[in-house]
């Protein structure tokens, strides 16, 4: 079911006051308003707040009831979020968080709204949204707030998505709960499906509305953006090769997409940035940057030279393709690429990266992962036999640049067996000086935890790694022994395989 989301049945003559209705659905719906708002400061503080919070308001303190001006609808509020700094150029350091705010409008026959499900009405209006999302957030959240502009043409088949009938509010949050205004450059459809752009809502504050009539309600980003980025907030790419103009019809549309995409902050991880897109006939290679590890890394897509190319769904266009492949993208990343796929070092400089062939190959009987960091991080692998003894000093004055342990893969993670630790040494050397393990633990573990420290230290900005442990084995990684020091080896991070 679907009605005119601004109209109100000639049930009101008189139009309703907003800040009246703001403070009536204050005081009816106290106790749930806050709860909601601790749970909201809590979120832009530690973003990863998660659904088995036992305050999680939208299971234990719904906020919904009858709508103050349809005797027809219930209206229900609940909120969702997003790591918003790759959205758009913000200070640095600054991590806000983008909380939005679900306005949802379902029949008054239905008890509760977990009984309407997906039968939503698109059918609140503008005003009593914008009071329940007032009552909900407070009025300096509230007044700089945006509310989401949806497409003004939608498909059918995209107007009845339950997506789609509700209100979306948006507002950016620091990690000390302060409110901020978006930047000129944020990219507000990348918050919803089908969202075209977004309109401030009327501050109540009388200095914040000086401030946008005399501004406007976005502030300037001239003097913050990342020099690698342009003035709308993307990446600056650097595209060299074959023109897409002079490509197949299907390979220069997908080159386009990827151009396009590969653009946007935050597509596959706020760790990647693009430097170069390479076209050619039948393929595209795009050139990145990750976290801070100096290598240059590049992936490669093949160009579909006709329809017949396309894998079908979810990939049978061009676009689909290109997104379907940045997911593929994102996850592998995600999930350690750089350090299991097969690196081939290019004349070029870069390191290409691409699937193992045959498969990705797991040693399935311990796993590697990092130290918890905490005052009493490493206690259990001392109780295990480990020294932590430098790894505790290197973490104590600041220096330690890495620390991870080794444990059996079963469904305790115990034992712990072994540790590695690493130091710097200045802004770009780091010391792998802590290479420890149990009695009877494989020598496989051993190199496995150098493997893991050392992408984890390049990762971290090191050029140069050294390390107090000489085993052959490490030469698979790009490490040599050191001409001028007995018993270490140290790693070009630039040159590493």
């Amino acid at each position: 079911m679907s009605r005119s989301a601004d109209s109100n049945g000639g049930q009101h003559q008189v139009p309703p006051d907003l800040f009246a209705m703001t403070a009536d659905i204050a005081t009816r719906y106290g106790s749930a308003v806050a709860v909601h708002r601790d749970l909201l400061a809590q979120i832009a503080s530690t973003p990863d707040s998660t659904h088995s919070d036992q305050r999680w308001p939208v299971d234990t303190n719904p906020l919904e009831g009858p709508s103050l001006l349809d005797a027809e609808l219930k209206i229900h509020l609940r909120h969702s979020y997003q790591d918003a700094g790759d959205l758009g150029s913000f200070p640095t350091e600054s991590n806000p968080v983008a909380v939005r705010i679900h306005v949802q409008a379902f029949a008054a026959t239905y008890p509760d709204r977990a009984s309407a499900r997906a039968d939503l009405l698109d059918a609140v209006t503008e005003v009593e949204s914008e009071a329940w999302t007032r009552a909900l957030l407070g009025d300096r959240w509230a007044d700089h707030a945006y509310e989401l502009v949806r497409d003004e043409h939608p498909s059918e088949r995209v107007r009845v998505r339950m997506w789609f009938k509700q209100r979306i509010y948006v507002v950016l949050l620091g990690q000390d709960g302060e409110p901020t205004l978006a930047p000129d450059n944020f990219a507000f459809p990348r918050l919803w499906h089908c969202i075209c752009s977004a309109r401030k809502i009327r501050p109540q504050s009388a200095s914040l509305a000086a401030h946008i009539e005399r501004v406007g309600p976005f502030f300037d980003t001239d003097e913050i953006r990342d020099p690698n980025t342009d003035a709308d907030g993307g990446w600056r790419v650097e595209v060299t090769g074959v023109d897409p103009a002079d490509l197949t019809a299907s390979a220069g549309d997908a080159a386009r997409h990827l151009m396009r995409r590969v653009r946007l902050r935050g597509v596959i991880d706020s760790k990647f940035r693009a430097t170069r897109v390479h076209i050619e006939n039948d393929t595209a290679r795009v050139y990145f940057l990750w976290a801070k590890n100096p290598n240059t890394f590049a992936l490669s897509l093949r160009l579909p030279q006709s329809v017949d190319d396309l894998p079908g769904p979810p990939a049978d266009t061009p676009g689909s393709l290109v997104a379907e492949t940045f997911a593929n993208w994102q996850e592998n990343l995600r999930t350690g690429l750089l350090f299991w796929g097969t690196r081939t070092r290019m004349n070029d400089g870069a390191l290409n990266v691409s699937w193992p062939e045959g498969g990705l190959q797991h040693d399935r009987a311990y796993y590697i992962s990092n130290v918890p960091q905490h005052d009493k991080s490493g206690v259990w692998l001392a109780e295990a036999g480990l020294n932590i003894d430098k790894a505790v000093a290197a973490q104590s004055s600041g220096h330690l640049a890495a620390w991870l342990q080794a444990y059996v893969n079963n469904a305790a993670g115990r034992p712990f067996v072994a540790h590695a630790a690493a130091r710097w040494d200045d802004d770009t050397t780091a010391v792998v000086d802590v290479v420890d393990s149990v009695p009877n633990t494989p020598t496989s573990v051993l190199t496995k935890l150098v493997h893991a420290i050392t992408h984890a230290l390049a990762n971290s900005g090191a050029r140069t790694i050294e390390l107090h442990y000489v085993d052959d084995a490490f030469g698979a990684f790009g490490y040599i022994e050191h001409p001028d020091s007995e018993g270490t080896m140290h790693l070009d991070v630039t040159t590493m395989p």
